[in-house]
C-alpha cells in the first residue's frame, strides 16, 4: 500500500491558481490575517488566462461620459448575459470593479490616460458608454503587479508547479487537498479549513481555442467531486474571430473590436464572396450575435475556402503606418506570425472563425464566492453563475479582482480560529496510489496527448457552437466509451517523475474526459438557444428556460442534471430592453429581449 506523503503543509487558507483571481484572493486573505498557501500549476503570473488577456478592464468611472453609472453597467451586464446571470453577483461585480481597479494601481499597474490626465475609457460591444479601461502592458502587466504584491506578504507561501488532484474533507467541510508536486515528482498534502479554487475554465476541451493550454477544467471537476454544485456548464463563450488558416496559426485570436472599429483599424468583415454582411448598426454586435451572423454566411454557402469569413484591412481609411501601429498596440504576435507565413494583413484579407475563449459555466457560487460546500470557494472563471449566457468585454478581468478579493476575505474569516481539520490518511494514500498509477507500464499504453485529441475531436464535432440533440447524445456516448475503454491505458513516460509533464497531462486527461461529458449533458438538458448556447433543434430563446442548469454528483459514476431559479434583485418580466431592430431583422436573435 502506498504510504501517506510525509510532506504535509498547513495553513489557514489554500488558494489554487496563480492567475488574477488566485493572486488577488491570496492577497485579501493575507491582509485579513490568515496564513495562506498559494498553489500554482505553472508559474504564478506567467501561466493561466490573465497573462494572455487583452488590456480591457470594465469600470464605470464615467470619465468619458458623465451619463454612465454603476447602475447602467449592472443593467448592461444583465442584458448582455441574456438575463441568465445571478444578479447578486452582477451587482457585486459592477459595484466594486472601480475600487478593485484602484487596488491594481496601488500594486504598480497602470491604465492608459486621456489628454485630461484621467483614465482613458473606450467603447466596447455590449456597453452603453465608454467604460473599459486600457491596461498598459495587457494582462501580463496586471499579473506582474499582483505577483509583486503577493511577494510582499510575509504570510503567503507561494508553491509553484503543483497539480492538484483531489480535495479533502473533514466530514462535510473542507480539510485541504492532495496534489502532484512536479518539483519533487511525488504527491504532497496541503491542509487548511478554507480552500479557494481559482483555476480558470475549460476551453481546452475543444480543438480550436485561443487560450493558455493549461485551462483544462480540473478545478471545476475538483469542486464537483467534493460535492459542490455546478451550474450552466453548457455556456462556453466562443470568440468570433480566431484564425482558421493557415493551419500553423489555427485558433489564434485577432481582436475584431480593434480591427473593425473606426476609431482603431477601420477594417471590414466580408463573406467569401467579398461582400459585407454585418448590420449597419452604430456599434459592433456582441460576440454571440457576431458568431451567428458569421456562421449564417458559411451555412448558406458564402464562406471562405477554409470555412470562415474574412477580415479585410486593405481598405482602411487609415494609412498603412497607422494601421500597423494600432496592430502592434493591440497584439503584434498574430500579425507577425502571418507575415512569417507570407501573409501581409494590410494587403490581403485574413480568414477567421469562432474559437473557444471563456468559460461562462462552472461551480455555483454566491456573492461571496462561497460554493455549496462549507469552506470551499471559487473565484474567477472557475465560478459559473456571474455572466450568464454571454460576457461583455472587460468583465473578465474585473471579475478576477472583485471575486478574488471577496473569496480571500471570506475564506480568511471562515478559517481564523478554527481547529486544524482532520485528514483521512487512507483516502490520501488511495489518491497517492492513483497519481502514481499513471506512470505504471501498461500494455497498449496511450499517450496523454493522443487521448486529449480524442476528447477535443468529440467536443469539436458534436458540442461546438452549433448543437443538436442527436450530436449531443452521440458525444455523451463517445465520451463514456473513452472513459470505459481507453482511460485506463493512458500512461505517462516512465522515467523520472521530476517535472514529468506527460504525467501532468495524464492527470489532465483524466479530468477532461469526465468534465466533457458533464458539459455535453448540460447542453442536452437546455432545450433552447441563449447566448453562446446555440441549439439548431431549439433555435429560440425561451422564457420558460430562463433558469440555470445544475449538475450534481450522485456517486463516483453517476450524476443528475436539474434546474434552479436565477437570483433576481427585481422583477424583470416587464423590464426588458428591446433588441437592436436591425439585429432582429437579420434573423439571429429569435426571442431576444422578450419575457
Amino acid at each position: 500500500m502506498t504510504k501517506m506523503p510525509s510532506n504535509v503543509l498547513k495553513s489557514d487558507v489554500i488558494v489554487v491558481g496563480g492567475g488574477g483571481a488566485g493572486m488577488r484572493a491570496a492577497i485579501a486573505a493575507a491582509e485579513a490575517g490568515a496564513t495562506v498557501t498559494l498553489l500554482t500549476k505553472g508559474q504564478a503570473a506567467r501561466s493561466g488566462a490573465t497573462t494572455m488577456a487583452c488590456p480591457s478592464y470594465q469600470a464605470a468611472f464615467a470619465m468619458e461620459d458623465e451619463r454612465d453609472s454603476v447602475e447602467l453597467a449592472f443593467e448592461d451586464t444583465c442584458y448582455e448575459g441574456r438575463y441568465l446571470g445571478d444578479e447578486n453577483l452582477i451587482k457585486a461585480l459592477t459595484d466594486e470593479s472601480t475600487e478593485r481597479a484602484m487596488d491594481l494601481c496601488s500594486y504598480g499597474m497602470k491604465f492608459r490616460k486621456n489628454d485630461r490626465g484621467n483614465f482613458l475609457q473606450v467603447m466596447h460591444p455590449g456597453h452603453s458608454y465608454e467604460r473599459n479601461l486600457v491596461i498598459l502592458g495587457d494582462g501580463q502587466a496586471m499579473a506582474a503587479g499582483l505577483r509583486r504584491q503577493v511577494l510582499k506578504q510575509d504570510n503567503i507561501r507561494l508553491v509553484e508547479d503543483v497539480v492538484v488532484t483531489r480535495l479533502l474533507k473533514d466530514k462535510d467541510r473542507m480539510a485541504g487537498l492532495v496534489g502532484l508536486d512536479m518539483r519533487g515528482g511525488q504527491p504532497a498534502v496541503f491542509t487548511a479549513p478554507s480552500v479557494i479554487l481559482a483555476t480558470g475554465g475549460y476551453p481546452e476541451l475543444w480543438r480550436w481555442t485561443d487560450t493558455e493550454p493549461g485551462l483544462t477544467g480540473e478545478g471545476v471537476l475538483l469542486a464537483y467531486e467534493a460535492g459542490a454544485d455546478l451550474v450552466d456548464l453548457e455556456m462556453m463563450l466562443f470568440y468570433p474571430t480566431g484564425l482558421c488558416w493557415p493551419s500553423e496559426v489555427e485558433g489564434t485570436l485577432v481582436q475584431y473590436e480593434g480591427l473593425l472599429t473606426e476609431q482603431y483599424c477601420g477594417g471590414r468583415m466580408l463573406n467569401g464572396l467579398g461582400e459585407p454582411f454585418l448590420p449597419q448598426t452604430k456599434r459592433l454586435p456582441v460576440r454571440d450575435v457576431m458568431m451567428k451572423l458569421m456562421f449564417r454566411e458559411v451555412e448558406e454557402g458564402r464562406g471562405t475556402p477554409h470555412g470562415g469569413v474574412y477580415i479585410d484591412l486593405s481598405k482602411s481609411p487609415r494609412s498603412p503606418d497607422e494601421v500597423t501601429a494600432i496592430l502592434h498596440r493591440l497584439d503584434s504576435l498574430p500579425y507577425n506570425e502571418l507575415k512569417d507565413l507570407g501573409i501581409n494583413v494590410l494587403e490581403q484579407p485574413i480568414e477567421v472563425m469562432p474559437v473557444t475563449h471563456y468559460t461562462l459555466g462552472g461551480a455555483r457560487v454566491n456573492e461571496w464566492a462561497e460554493t455549496s460546500v462549507p469552506g470551499l470557494y471559487a473565484a474567477g472563471e472557475v465560478g459559473g453563475n456571474v455572466h450568464g449566457a454571454n460576457r461583455t468585454s472587460g468583465n473578465a478581468l474585473a471579475e478576477t479582482q472583485v471575486f478574488g478579493q471577496r473569496a480571500g476575505l471570506r475564506a480568511a474569516q471562515y478559517a481564523l480560529g478554527r481547529p486544524s481539520p482532520a485528514i483521512d490518511e487512507a483516502l490520501v494514500s488511495e489518491e497517492s496510489k492513483r497519481i502514481y498509477s499513471f506512470r505504471e507500464d501498461r500494455p497498449n499504453g496511450i499517450r496523454p496527448i493522443e487521448f486529449k485529441r480524442k476528447i477535443k475531436a468529440v467536443m469539436h464535432e458534436h458540442v461546438h457552437y452549433r448543437r443538436h440533440a442527436d450530436g449531443l447524445t452521440t458525444a455523451i456516448e463517445m465520451l463514456r466509451g473513452l472513459r470505459a475503454e481507453e482511460l485506463e491505458f493512458v500512461q505517462a513516460t516512465i522515467g523520472s517523475g521530476i517535472y514529468n509533464y506527460e504525467w501532468e497531462e495524464a492527470l489532465e486527461a483524466h479530468a477532461m474526459v469526465q468534465l466533457a461529458e458533464l458539459v455535453a449533458a448540460s447542453a442536452l438538458a437546455r432545450e433552447e438557444s441563449r447566448g453562446h448556447h446555440w441549439r439548431t433543434d431549439f433555435p429560440e430563446m425561451r422564457s420558460d428556460w430562463e433558469k440555470h442548469t445544475l449538475v450534481r454528483q450522485i456517486d463516483e459514476t453517476t450524476y443528475n442534471v436539474t434546474e434552479m431559479p436565477i437570483v433576481r434583485l427585481k422583477d424583470r418580466r416587464s423590464e426588458r430592453r428591446a433588441a437592436d431592430p436591425l439585429l432582429l431583422e437579420a434573423g439571429v436573435l429569435e426571442g431576444y429581449g422578450t419575457s
